[in-house]
């Protein structure tokens, strides 16, 4: 498994079907049937990540959108990211 950077490319992974309930995003891998749960920041956070996107950019977005300091922001996205990414729901492109 690839280790996630400041200067990652990161995308969701294709293959997930999701939803959006009441704020919070659900998904489901069909490939493995298991089913995700998003809350309110992971959910937003899953929206970002649609397409491919450098993970300070990442932290700069939800710097604007939600009050927290950045070193919180930092370690709360790559936590999230890693979990993501541990359970293939990511896809790392390689760095320019």
């Amino acid at each position: 498994m690839s280790l996630i950077s400041n200067q990652s490319i990161i995308q969701r992974s294709l293959e997930l079907v999701s939803t959006n309930m009441d704020g919070e995003t659900v998904m489901m891998s069909i490939e493995k049937g298991e089913y995700f749960g998003l809350d309110s920041v992971g959910s937003r956070i899953w929206e970002l990540i649609e397409n491919p996107i450098e993970v300070n950019k990442l932290v700069e977005l939800l710097l604007e959108e939600f009050e927290v300091d950045r070193e919180l922001c930092e370690a709360d996205t790559f936590e999230f990211l890693n979990q993501l990414n541990a359970k293939k729901l990511l896809i790392l492109h390689q760095q320019k």
